[in-house]
């Protein structure tokens, strides 16, 4: 190859990676997480609201990261209002990422233990309002929003074994040099498709902000458990002191579930 075009070919080749950028897919809510494995890694990961009057909405925010501690403590100052949220209808959707550079492959045994976690093998019902399929390869798995495990919170052979189950995931997808929302409004999609390049945060929210009931409470865990197969029910006695607020819905019906 002549030396003109070799270097030509480089030029272009750089320029594709210096505009490639960190996407962070910030799930928030009680949502069934999927992953699709290979060989012991994750290969892509499917997310499911369960049907439980959860509005789901969604923002990208380019540009824009959280630290853990922000995750952890909400509500960050960067956080969006939640009438800023794009609200998602009842259907599928997927998360298509275009990527460049090399990336070690991220294993199912590095998503933290932190997480309500359970065996695949049981059939998933048809119990779900939104299905997401993120198509990428990941580079990082954050939990975060952990809660404790108290005696007599859970009931059921499916109840979380460890101390913690978590409210919010962080999926971390680096290289990205483009993205696209199949599913979502003509107008979001369009955002994310020309923006996705700077690196940002992608938001789903798998319930808007809302002061939540006890019977809420227990209806989002029940509609997990129904979509999963799974023998779990919510038996807590009152709502978290931190939800019985007059005002404000800063944190998610409990946690999110692990198939995996």
């Amino acid at each position: 190859m002549p030396a003109a075009k070799a270097s030509k070919k480089l030029r272009k080749k750089d320029a594709k990676a210096s505009t490639a950028s960190r996407l962070d897919i910030v799930f928030s809510g009680p949502l069934l997480f999927v992953p699709a494995v290979s060989e012991g890694n994750i290969t892509s990961v499917e997310v499911y609201s369960p049907r439980n009057g959860h509005p789901v909405g969604a923002i990208f925010l380019p540009g824009v990261f959280f630290s853990d501690a922000e995750l952890n403590s909400p509500p960050s100052k960067k956080w969006p209002e939640a009438s800023s949220l794009s609200l998602l209808d009842a259907h599928s959707y997927t998360i298509n990422l275009t990527q460049t550079g090399e990336r070690v492959p991220f294993p199912l045994a590095s998503i933290p233990e932190t997480n309500h976690r359970v065996k695949p093998g049981r059939r998933l019902s048809g119990d779900w309002e939104i299905a997401i399929g993120v198509h990428g390869e990941l580079s990082g798995w954050g939990t975060h929003c952990l809660f404790d495990v108290t005696e007599g919170l859970y009931y059921g052979s499916d109840s979380p074994k460890g101390a913690t189950v978590a409210g919010m995931q962080r999926l971390t997808y680096s290289g990205v040099t483009g993205a696209e929302f199949c599913g979502a409004s003509p107008e979001p999609t369009e955002y994310l498709r020309s923006n996705s390049h700077k690196g940002g945060t992608l938001i789903i929210e798998g319930e808007t902000p809302y002061q939540s009931t006890l019977l809420h409470e227990r209806l989002a865990i029940e509609a997990l458990a129904k979509l999963a197969g799974l023998n779990l029910h919510l038996t807590a006695s009152a709502p978290f002191a931190s939800r019985t607020r007059l005002m404000g819905h800063l944190l998610p019906c409990i946690n999110s579930i692990i198939v995996g």
